[in-house]
């Protein structure tokens, strides 16, 4: 998944640019910009999610939105590859200029937003066609907040939901209660550590894809 560098401070995967520690960009970010809410890093449910879309990509020009975005790779992702049109969601505004540095590095434009999940505006939220998210279920406190937004989108017509999460107890909750009460499917998900080189058989990403809308598993993009 790897391929030749743009430059020492750069690295690729997924057909995106992506920074090393030590590119000057990303430096003199982190001395100036603190993430609160665990956005201090590209977490590895992303991975799980662009795999995933490799084997079921979405159709050209979608509307969708990275809810608890982080540094924005799966909407970046979405943008380059299929032109999406990504609104990135966070509750802290601090990631936004991490998220600003990989759009401008895979020459995509992405919309924000700083907002919690139950504060995303409807009028907003109906104009997606697709929801998605990486990591963001890591403890109890975010189960009901997080059914909420998944039961209003669906209530409001967004036809598609997408998460990602290496399986954590939080996570597995509110997968049990989609699956009841949303007509969900969790799914075992693995892909090859993508930024690692190992000689022989690598390291795998392991975790739990939550599908709701699974019309579109195996068929082919419009």
């Amino acid at each position: 998944m790897e391929s030749e560098n743009h430059s020492p401070h750069e690295r690729r995967s997924f057909g995106l640019r992506l920074p090393r520690s030590t590119h000057p960009e990303l430096r003199r970010l982190r001395g100036n910009h603190r993430p609160s809410a665990h956005g201090h890093k590209m977490w590895n449910s992303t991975w799980l999610l662009l795999d995933f879309l490799q084997h079921q990509p979405i159709d050209t020009g979608l509307h969708l939105m990275d809810v608890g975005c982080g540094w924005g790779m799966t909407g970046i992702a979405c943008a380059s590859r299929y032109n999406a049109r990504v609104t990135a969601v966070d509750v802290d505004p601090q990631v936004f200029p991490y998220l600003e540095l990989h759009a401008k590095l895979n020459q995509v434009e992405i919309d924000t937003l700083a907002s919690s999940f139950e504060e995303i505006p409807d009028e907003l939220l109906c104009r997606q066609e697709l929801l998605l998210g990486a990591d963001i279920c890591f403890n109890e406190t975010l189960i009901e907040p997080l059914y909420s937004l998944l039961n209003r989108a669906l209530r409001i017509g967004i036809p598609r939901i997408l998460l990602a999460d290496p399986g954590r107890f939080a996570f597995r909750q509110l997968a049990s209660r989609c699956v009841q009460q949303l007509h969900a499917i969790e799914r075992e998900w693995h892909t090859d550590e993508p930024l690692v080189s190992w000689s022989g058989v690598g390291p795998q990403v392991r975790g739990f894809l939550l599908i709701i809308g699974a019309d579109w598993l195996n068929r082919s993009p419009a």
